[in-house]
């Protein structure tokens, strides 16, 4: 399929930039939001972890769904409940539901995130992957900068609430994108997979090593974005160092300036040295990342960890995404990528809830280390198991050999 650098930006790039920028509008606010209904720290995760549970049952159904009626819908219809749900939690009045219209969100969530992903699969080749998938992560990580520093002067100015309505408005700016400027190309529109998800087509994907091993990185960065940077920073910066939702937000905005910085060289480096030496050194660097946490004692340290955290999480998108989609190019895509993402969702739904009950019992330190042990089990298991699905040096390097020998 021939596209252009104008259909790139238009089609993938820019819809994402502004689901993004809603989506970390809160989040310096949200666990603070929700304890502001007088909670207490495991039930503060929970406001986080249902979001990630709506995504979780919906996942493999709208794979299924995207291979069914096609990308465009599930997207259209998922940015809908996105900023409907958002417009809903600035109105919530009980802590119950709040939680109601974010379990909704999450499923929307689910619906736009892996339709999303799933045509990019489609119509990225492998050689492009890394670096195409690094461009579609500035975007949203231009989205994901801005989103925090407004979220949290927003909140200072006016309040809680504003943020989830300022969600709600980016939410209907990307409605209007995907409505007006999203296609699906033509051999994909024809295209219907016959297969359904089943515990045979679930066996057969987890018995690919890279296709595993990319689905355990994925749950392990979730896992520590939704544990650690959404809920446990914020908690850990408010109680422990006493900073303000101004200063909050620009920590967690720090980070992901530096995900901005690194996204597309190490898209091209995802695709150069291959998928497998980008995820082991991301995991390895925010394991590091992880540990410095507890030692921070001001808004300067807590800065330089969230700036190393940033380097570590450079690639921890692009890199499993590339593997998973390489390891699955003969199965159905919407399934595949469905399935890829429910393990996303589960670390993103266990991640606050795991880490809340620890620092409940025993500290706002605790959830930092614990993070920092799965990190390095992650890292050891993609070092030893994976298996490498494309790198442009390795090819580069077998064809003068071959040239020589010839």
């Amino acid at each position: 399929m021939e596209r252009s650098l104008r259909m790139d930006v238009i089609s993938i790039y820019v819809p994402s930039f502004f689901i993004f920028v809603g989506m970390s509008i809160i989040s310096p606010i949200l666990p603070l939001y929700a304890q502001s209904f007088d909670v207490s720290y495991t039930m503060v995760s929970l406001a986080i972890s249902i979001y990630a549970f709506g995504r979780f049952l919906a996942d493999i159904p709208s794979g299924w769904l995207s291979d069914k009626w096609g990308r465009r819908p599930l997207m259209i219809w998922g940015t809908v409940l996105i900023a409907a749900m958002a417009f809903m939690n600035a109105r919530a009045t009980t802590f119950l539901e709040f939680l109601a219209y974010r379990l909704i969100q999450g499923v929307g969530s689910a619906m736009w995130m892996t339709s999303r992903t799933t045509l990019l699969a489609d119509v990225l080749k492998p050689s492009e992957r890394g670096r195409v998938m690094g461009y579609f992560q500035t975007f949203q990580l231009l989205g994901s900068s801005a989103g925090p520093v407004i979220g949290g002067y927003a909140a200072g100015m006016w309040g809680f609430s504003s943020t989830f309505y300022l969600y709600a408005i980016f939410g209907l700016v990307s409605l209007v994108i995907t409505y007006l400027w999203i296609h699906e190309p033509e051999g994909i529109t024809k295209r219907r997979h016959e297969a359904s998800f089943d515990w045979p087509t679930a066996k057969r994907l987890l018995s690919n090593k890279s296709y595993s091993l990319a689905c355990l990185a994925t749950f392990t960065i979730f896992f520590m974005r939704t544990g650690i940077r959404s809920t446990m920073i914020p908690l850990y910066a408010d109680s422990e160092l006493g900073l303000n939702e101004t200063e909050i937000g620009a920590v967690i905005a720090y980070s992901t300036i530096m995900n901005l910085i690194l996204a597309v060289p190490m898209g091209h480096a995802i695709d150069y040295y291959g998928r497998k030496p980008a995820i082991v050194k991301s995991l390895f660097v925010t394991m590091f990342a992880a540990l410095a946490f507890p030692y921070t004692s001001d808004y300067f340290t807590l800065s330089l960890a969230a700036v190393l955290l940033g380097i570590g999480t450079s690639g921890a998108g692009q890199a499993p995404l590339a593997l998973a989609t390489d390891a699955t190019i003969d199965e159905p895509r919407g399934i595949s990528m469905g399935m890829y993402r429910l393990f996303g969702d589960i670390g993103f739904m266990v991640g606050p809830i795991i880490l809340g009950v620890i620092a409940d019992n025993m500290g706002l330190r605790a959830p930092f280390y614990f993070t920092a042990i799965l990190l390095l089990v992650s890292t050891v298991l993609t070092q030893v198991f994976a298996v490498e699905t494309y790198s442009k040096r390795s090819d580069d390097m077998a064809k003068r050999r071959a040239e020589s020998a010839s």
